[in-house]
């Protein structure tokens, strides 16, 4: 078994705080201060993409996108495509919910002083839910 990159741990640690919905500690330990969020998801008031920048926005933008009452349940599958380099990290991510089907994200991460400064994550319809 080989042993995680760092960049993998911090994606790993990043997940973690995903899947106990514990936005607040995610974003206080895996961003900078002045860290931007751009994303698709669509429960915001306009075109996207939308764009957030600081802690305290990317909190508030975090947890409307995990919102449950937005799509249900969220279920991520395994990454995959994931590439990294020195500062930064890409991957595309399977996501299921029962009220908007399965979809696609992509994220890439620019990191800085390792963590997040830069995030750009586009989610994309891959089916319907069913009926």
């Amino acid at each position: 078994m080989t042993t995680p990159t760092s960049k993998r741990q911090f994606f790993e640690e990043h997940m973690r705080y995903v899947a106990a919905q514990d936005i607040d500690t995610m974003v206080n330990q895996t961003y900078t201060d002045d860290a931007i969020l751009y994303h698709n998801f669509p429960y915001f008031d306009g075109p996207p993409p939308y764009i957030h920048q600081g802690k305290e926005a990317i909190i508030k933008a975090q947890r409307t996108i995990f919102d449950p009452r937005n799509h249900g349940a969220i279920e991520a599958g395994a990454p995959f495509n994931f590439i990294e380099g020195d500062d930064f990290i890409f991957f595309q991510i399977p996501i299921k919910t029962p009220d908007r089907g399965n979809w696609v994200n992509t994220d890439f991460w620019a990191i800085r002083d390792n963590k997040l400064a830069y995030q750009f994550v586009f989610g994309y319809p891959v089916s319907s839910p069913s009926i």
